[in-house]
């Protein structure tokens, strides 16, 4: 039973030993910014889930949508009687 503790103990120091001598190496080579994937958001036309009865009141909550910065734009669309919020966001 000790044999084996202190194998186990031995194998974990030497990983932890491997890890510690090729962790800086691998941390300190830079990456090519050629080489890093380009992302891009992905924008859609979302509703809010608010509705309005006067297309003023939907306007005016337009800045609270746009202080997002996945929201590029916020319009109103009359639905029924009702102006509800849209966005463009990711």
């Amino acid at each position: 039973m000790r044999i084996r503790r202190a194998l186990a103990a031995t194998a974990v120091g030497a990983t932890l030993a491997l890890a510690a001598a090729a962790g800086p190496a691998v941390a300190a080579t830079p990456v090519p910014a050629s080489s890093a994937p380009a992302v891009q958001a992905v924008y859609t036309w979302q509703y809010t889930g608010e509705y309005y009865k006067a297309k003023s009141a939907c306007l005016a909550r337009a800045s609270y949508f746009l202080a997002a910065s996945n929201v590029k734009k916020y319009q109103c669309i009359s639905e029924g009687g009702l102006w509800a919020g849209q966005v463009y966001a990711s």
